[in-house]
């Protein structure tokens, strides 16, 4: 729970030329000061004292569970708060703070628009993440946590990691050593390796606002043994990863002082960084007809037009404001490189039947990712006085990507060993054949 103001956006609305006119004509002409130095200089007097500084639309917001706070730190006559839930506007009143209770959890975008009485507009927008607080909700629970090692315990050992979380926003692991990552809740199912000897604790705490749950248990990692042959396999994941947010905007549109204007033209911008793809109407008023909403062609803002219909003055006064109040819905995406992830897996090659092989479990592919691409690296490993050497690595520098299935020989004075590496499902099987 934070007093924040972060990512806002504000845009600025002068009145027309003419609005503050007829306010100041009619007191040069109650004075009696139509013209001449007398008529300048009481108009620089009237700009001065008639004319009001500037609306300025300015606050922050802290949120707790559903119900966020506005601290309103804005200047104006007259305005209106939008939080963007399809809910009715509410007033503004100056240095009166608001707050408001959302329905349920997601991404809102919320809008104070203030006005001066001659009719300049200013507003500011701040996007907010509400999340349900759990504080009376269902505790988190962990079931089946296990830590179980892949293909045996000889350093560097790969452990599978397994847990069913439920009724949590976000689980933390702590591997010791190998950091600590936050993951979201549900069925896990992640693999670790641990490159040096020794006994490791892992946990596991899952959070659901005030409330959490925690296992743990330990990873036994023993020291290389002599003549100890493993395949080690890293694998590469990268890609992009794609946020997508959709709220409902609500766009104000002041009714015009001229009788003659029959159209209406208003725009939407894009969050920061974002980029609009879709938009659609949601509601209009009665005094708004032939409303339409359009995407732009660089899809950083939605267009919205539409047609004046009948005595605009009396039906939005009839509605409760001085405007018309288009509702539209925007979804928006924002694209980002996702950062290399390495998972490395190991597994010791172990006599099965007639064959010597390896068993190496793929890691489930990291979430929301497109365009997403995955890279193997493949070495095999051998423990020889007591020092672990690489024996085989592929691909070898300057060759292409390695693909699955693959063979390699390596030959020696009267010996050759044969490795084939293929794909069975989610893993990849390593097996080796000696030949003299």
């Amino acid at each position: 729970m934070s007093d924040t103001a972060s990512a806002p956006t504000s845009h600025s609305t002068p009145a027309k030329s003419g609005s503050s006119g007829w306010l100041k004509a009619a007191l040069l002409g109650l004075l009696g000061l139509g013209g001449g130095a007398a008529g300048t200089y009481a108009t620089a007097v009237v700009d001065r004292v008639v004319k009001p500084t500037k609306p300025v639309a300015n606050f922050a917001v802290n949120a707790d569970g559903l119900t966020l706070a506005c601290d309103n730190r804005a200047s104006g006559e007259s305005g209106w708060w939008d939080f963007g839930d399809g809910t009715p506007l509410e007033p503004y009143a100056a240095e009166q703070h608001v707050s408001h209770t959302y329905t349920k959890p997601g991404s809102y975008t919320v809008k104070l628009t203030v006005r001066n009485y001659l009719g300049d507009e200013n507003e500011r927008t701040v996007p907010v993440d509400m999340a349900a607080a759990t504080q009376n909700g269902p505790p988190p629970s962990i079931n089946a946590f296990a830590v179980q090692p892949v293909s045996g315990t000889t350093a560097p050992a790969t452990f599978r990691l397994t847990a069913d979380v439920a009724n949590a926003s976000t689980c933390v692991w702590d591997f010791g050593e190998n950091g600590i990552e936050v993951t979201a809740g549900g069925k896990i199912d992640r693999l670790v390796t641990f490159e040096k000897s020794g006994t490791f604790p892992i946990s596991l705490v899952a959070h659901n606002g005030k409330q959490a749950a925690k296992q743990s248990g330990s990873a036994t990692v023993e020291k290389p043994r002599e003549g100890t042959t493993m395949a080690v396999l890293k694998v590469t994941d990268s890609g992009t990863k794609v946020d997508r947010v959709t709220t409902v905007e609500s766009v104000a549109i002041p009714v015009p002082t001229d009788k003659n204007a029959t159209t209406f033209t208003k725009y939407i911008a894009a969050r920061p960084g974002h980029s609009v793809t879709e938009a659609a109407l949601g509601t209009a008023p009665a005094s708004a007809k032939n409303v339409k909403v359009e995407v732009a062609q660089d899809k950083r803002s939605v267009k919205v037009t539409g047609e004046w219909a009948g005595d605009t003055k009396a039906t939005n006064k009839a509605a409760g404001g001085s405007d018309a109040l288009v509702r539209v819905k925007v979804t928006q995406e924002r694209t980002t490189p996702h950062p290399a992830s390495v998972t490395m897996v190991t597994g010791t090659f172990a006599t099965v039947g007639q064959t010597i092989r390896a068993d190496l479990p793929l890691p489930p592919a990291p979430l929301g990712l497109t365009g997403s691409k995955r890279e193997y690296q493949l070495e095999i490993r051998s423990v020889r006085d007591g020092k672990s050497s690489t024996l085989l690595q592929a691909p070898l520098a300057g060759k292409g990507p390695l693909s699955f299935p693959w063979t390699e020989t390596q030959r020696g004075n009267g010996w050759s060993v044969n490795y084939n590496a293929k794909l069975e499902g989610e893993t990849v099987v390593v097996t080796w054949v000696t030949t003299k």
